[in-house]
């Protein structure tokens, strides 16, 4: 007799399969058939658990980047309640990028995945909505680095938090299917680099040997 799996069996079944499948065939190469058939499920289980394969896709999206925004909003409220100046913030900085990268890092699938998705033309200007306001919270912390620097006129925050956790996303995919050497780079090369734009504004210095 098959086992009965609660619903959020099932969702967890068809998002681990939509991310197989996305990894090697990518968003086009998506079916229903094709996800159905990686979790071993029949067709129908899919419009049990959500409205069509796009909601699953892009609730699966969704979901990943509230983990995330989740994640660095905790880290925010921890590590900024005795923060002074902008200089002690590159610690803070560390301590979010490397937890941010540590996630990209340990589940291959469901990062392609994401960063798939994120590249595509599903990912809609609601979607877009939806991430801002998740990652207001990062938004405002670099707003308040900018003030405590004195350079606020210079930054936009919005600009900046999107080149990192895009720029970081990007290299954790391209190690994640060959295309860069995992052991070649350093974590705080790939950091310094993410965060360059950001440093260069509030003049933190981090190229000059380890912190």
């Amino acid at each position: 007799m098959a086992r009965k799996y609660t619903r959020e069996e099932l969702r967890e079944r068809l998002r681990r399969s939509v991310y197989k499948v996305v990894t090697e065939d990518g968003i086009e190469g998506v079916t229903v058939r094709k996800v159905s058939k990686g979790c071993e499920l029949s067709d129908p289980y899919i419009y049990q658990c959500y409205r069509d394969l796009f909601d699953l896709m892009e609730t699966s999206f969704l979901e990943i980047d509230s983990e995330i925004a989740g994640m660095m909003k905790a880290l925010i409220e921890k590590q900024t309640n005795e923060q002074k100046t902008a200089q002690e913030s590159e610690e803070t900085c560390w301590t979010l990028w490397s937890a941010y990268w540590k996630f990209l890092m340990s589940d291959p699938e469901r990062t392609v995945f994401y960063w798939r998705f994120y590249q595509s033309a599903r990912y809609t200007r609601e979607i877009l909505k939806v991430r801002q306001q998740e990652y207001k919270v990062l938004i405002d912390y670099v707003e308040t680095l900018g003030k405590l620097s004195g350079v606020s006129d210079l930054m936009d925050a919005e600009v900046i938090v999107s080149n990192i956790v895009d720029s970081t996303v990007s290299v954790a995919v391209k190690m994640h299917l060959g295309y860069m050497d995992s052991t070649a780079l350093k974590e705080r090369t790939i950091y310094q680099s993410v965060f360059a734009l950001l440093f260069h504004l509030l003049h933190i210095d981090v190229w000059n040997g380890e912190i």
